[in-house]
């Protein structure tokens, strides 16, 4: 697409319409002189345009949130005519890249390859398009400019930070799986934590007889506490109309504590189930560890664009839930579904809450009500470690 410098374009008009007013050869001559050096320079810039090559591209197909990834492409000048002055602005979104792209510009002789480097840090989740270059150069005599745009169907799916809790501090209601609570109507008596010496009121069937034969002495056994976890895990996606980096941030970090906890789950055989509710309702359950990944893809695609307050999905999801199982509800907003949460409470649902507290938000004593009312929170700032907030000291 070329677009003509309206300077070259007025001055060309002027000359002919002195050459049509005053007449004679020498104004004629150079009319036809600068109509000639239009013709000429719209030529060239043509040719230029249908022989500037992209040749390859280098770049990975994924990373995660924080990685520094190289993108690099060749340009091929396939023509007889230099290119003296190239601009070429890779469309690397903000929200990706962390800042406005910067026009970078190369000069390309006749049938030279030319490589494009651009190194960045992938600052937010998400599927992003890279495989869009913008090119603009002009003639020599600066009267055209020509845009050049290549299209290639490359995508970078750039995964959240998934943190690998040893623990999570959350309670756990049934009686089957791997993972420890701290009821004793939940004792697996197949499993030994320890052997201590016993204390009157010690159950007789805790007894090691085996243990208290050698050493002459009754010793019992500390047995695990273990809870299947039906797990239903909920992520806030409700457009809180915050400022557009604090809402990145916020979505990032909801995002890391999701399939944090997901991946937790599953690695000790838990049934997890995931609903959030961005531009679309989606909704996924598994067990088994190998079904991780479904989650992270999931997830890296979601963007806060709701439309439901998610004490409302919540309440309405909540039908569906086994009376045994615990909801984790991962939100940036405690304020506006405090009721939803406590009436969910009062009906026996087993409520976690992951406050993701923006960086001086006033929002503790909101916290602090859920708290006194018997919820679990938990804080989790921006900057905040997500493993030694959730796994508590196990972090």
């Amino acid at each position: 697409m070329a677009e003509m410098n309206k300077k070259a374009l007025a001055l060309i008009l002027l000359i002919f319409a002195a050459a049509l007013f005053a007449g004679g050869v020498f104004m004629y001559g150079i009319f036809l002189t600068a109509l000639f050096l239009t013709i000429i320079s719209y030529a060239s810039g043509r040719y230029v345009y249908n022989n500037l090559v992209n040749l390859t591209w280098e770049i990975s197909s994924n990373a995660v949130r924080g990685d520094r990834v190289s993108l690099k492409t060749d340009w091929y000048n396939a023509g007889i005519i230099p290119i003296p002055y190239l601009k070429v602005i890779a469309s690397l979104p903000k929200r990706l890249a962390g800042e406005e792209q910067k026009q970078r510009v190369y000069s390309i002789m006749p049938e030279m390859i030319t490589t494009m480097s651009r190194d960045f840090e992938c600052r937010h989740k998400g599927v992003y398009k890279i495989g869009v270059i913008e090119t603009i150069f002009e003639d020599t005599l600066g009267i055209f400019k020509w845009k050049k745009v290549f299209y290639d169907d490359r995508y970078l799916v750039v995964y959240p930070r998934v943190h690998l809790l040893k623990h999570l501090d959350i309670p756990m209601r049934q009686q089957y799986g791997t993972s420890a609570v701290k009821h004793a109507a939940y004792e697996d008596c197949t499993g030994t934590k320890d052997i201590r010496k016993y204390i009157i009121g010690d159950s007789f069937k805790k007894i090691h007889w085996k243990v208290t034969a050698h050493r002459g002495d009754f010793y019992v056994r500390n047995v695990e506490l273990n809870a299947s976890a039906d797990l239903i895990v909920f992520l806030d996606l409700y457009d809180y109309g915050f400022d557009e980096e604090i809402a990145y941030d916020i979505e990032e970090k909801g995002a890391e504590c999701a399939v944090s906890i997901i991946r937790y789950a599953l690695a000790n055989s838990m049934s997890v189930n995931f609903t959030a509710k961005g531009e679309e309702l989606v909704s996924l359950s598994a067990k088994r560890a190998d079904r991780f990944n479904l989650f992270l893809d999931a997830v890296s695609k979601l963007s806060s664009k709701g439309d439901i307050p998610i004490g409302d999905l919540v309440r309405k999801e909540a039908r569906k839930l086994d009376w045994e199982a615990t909801a984790v509800v991962i939100t940036p907003c405690i304020e506006k579904n405090a009721s939803a949460f406590l009436s969910l409470k009062a009906s026996g649902v087993e409520l976690v809450i992951v406050y993701l507290c923006r960086d001086g938000a006033d929002d503790g004593k909101n916290a602090e009500i859920l708290k006194n009312s018997g919820l679990n929170v938990f804080v989790v700032g921006l900057e905040d470690d997500i493993n030694q907030v959730l796994g508590g000291h196990y972090g």
